[in-house]
């Protein structure tokens, strides 16, 4: 690999400007068919049987969508594949944790000069189906996200984008990593949007939702990576997707980016909402590590000293030095931070990335159980490093 491989990549994704340009539905955006539900992370070697947390969010989704009329109909289909779960990012999409996307699903889409990517829309704080449960108050929520809150931001956005760079540097001035913690850049974006929302209700959502911030900066990730991707190098070791599906972890480099490399995944670590619950956590789930491969995130912690301290007990010793010698430069507008992960200083150094991702029952009923780091394998990256070799 030639130095100028991975600096090509990294020039491509510092002149990323994303900008929240739109709320659209799956059917329409990314043309979304019926009976198909995008979950995150690599494609499952068996679709018909998702991991517990991923079941209990499709199985609510065909709820939702009336394509079931009950949880074990529902379960039925997607056991015999009359629903059909798809890698959520070979549709340009990212989704946080367990969450899945069906055609009726609202989604931010945000953009540049460069592409398009989304995510999915944010729907406030309480049960959500990103956490992966049978709770059907997430049902009601679902309907209010799509039928209310979709409509009221997609006016709000009519014609005046929101640029998320300058909501980020906010947001880690005022103490965020952008992952763990959004707390700062939430706070701004309302405050953007504020005058253009005649509705209470959404208003009051989003001064209450304090990772509201979240999806729309894992899609801003998302267009920065695959900047990096296009027509980069075939030498190229940035990693430009970290994501699990709850079975396996996988990555993919920007000098071949349409291959995932994938190993088996464990589960984040990290402080419980109530330790005196002893759920087991899910193995890795959700494409939200697209944050910290792009220098946010865990590798954000420096300069976020209320996550950092949360994560104290689980941060390796030295960890401010050794997670920065695996990143391939520093992006203009957080020059403060590291940028860009590269699988084959990952390799040289043996060590583990950081990714801050959050912990969820493993048993698909539990939901959230609290924030996560997650180590990712060395050796999925000297794999990956080996295979453009070859």
């Amino acid at each position: 690999m030639t130095l100028s491989a991975n600096d090509e990549a990294l020039q491509r994704m510092y002149a990323v400007r994303p900008q929240w340009r739109a709320v659209r539905f799956a059917r329409e955006a990314i043309d979304l068919p019926e009976f198909t539900l995008l979950h995150a992370g690599p494609p499952y070697a068996n679709p018909c049987r998702p991991p517990a947390p991923v079941l209990s969010s499709a199985v609510l989704c065909c709820l939702y969508e009336g394509w079931a009329s009950s949880e074990q109909e529902a379960e039925r289909m997607i056991a015999a594949g009359r629903v059909k779960l798809v890698s959520a990012q070979s549709y340009g999409v990212v989704t946080p944790l367990a969450a899945v996307i069906s055609s009726r699903t609202a989604l931010v889409e945000v953009d540049d000069p460069t592409g398009t990517a989304w995510s999915l829309l944010g729907s406030g704080a309480g049960p959500q189906v990103r956490f992966g449960s049978r709770d059907t108050a997430i049902l009601d929520r679902m309907k209010w996200r799509d039928t209310v809150l979709a409509p009221a931001l997609g006016k709000a956005m009519s014609d005046r984008p929101v640029d998320l760079l300058s909501l980020a540097r906010t947001g880690l001035d005022g103490g965020d990593d952008l992952h763990a913690r959004t707390t700062a850049a939430s706070a701004a974006l309302h405050d953007v949007l504020a005058p253009r929302l005649s509705d209470a209700s959404v208003d009051a959502m989003l001064r209450q939702t304090p990772l509201f911030f979240l999806t729309l900066w894992m899609a801003a990730c998302r267009l920065m990576t695959c900047a990096a991707a296009r027509n980069a190098h075939p030498a190229s070791t940035l990693v430009v997707a970290l994501a699990g599906n709850g079975v396996d972890v996988g990555i993919q480099l920007a000098g071949r980016a349409s291959h995932w490399h994938t190993a088996p995944a464990a589960a984040p670590a990290g402080p419980a909402i109530n330790p005196a619950l002893d759920h087991p956590a899910a193995a890795l789930t959700g494409d939200s590590g697209v944050i910290d491969i792009a220098g946010f995130g865990a590798q954000a912690l420096v300069v976020a000293p209320e996550p950092a301290a949360a994560f104290a007990a689980w941060l390796p010793a030295g960890w401010q030095h050794e997670q920065a010698q695996l990143y391939a430069g520093s992006h203009p507008c957080f020059n403060e931070l590291h940028c860009g992960l590269d699988a084959a200083q990952v390799a040289l150094h043996g060590t583990a990335p950081l990714a801050a991702i959050a912990m969820i029952g493993a048993d698909g009923r539990a939901g959230l159980l609290g924030r996560g780091l997650f180590a990712a394998p060395v050796s999925l990256f000297a794999a990956a490093v080996r295979s453009l070799e070859t």
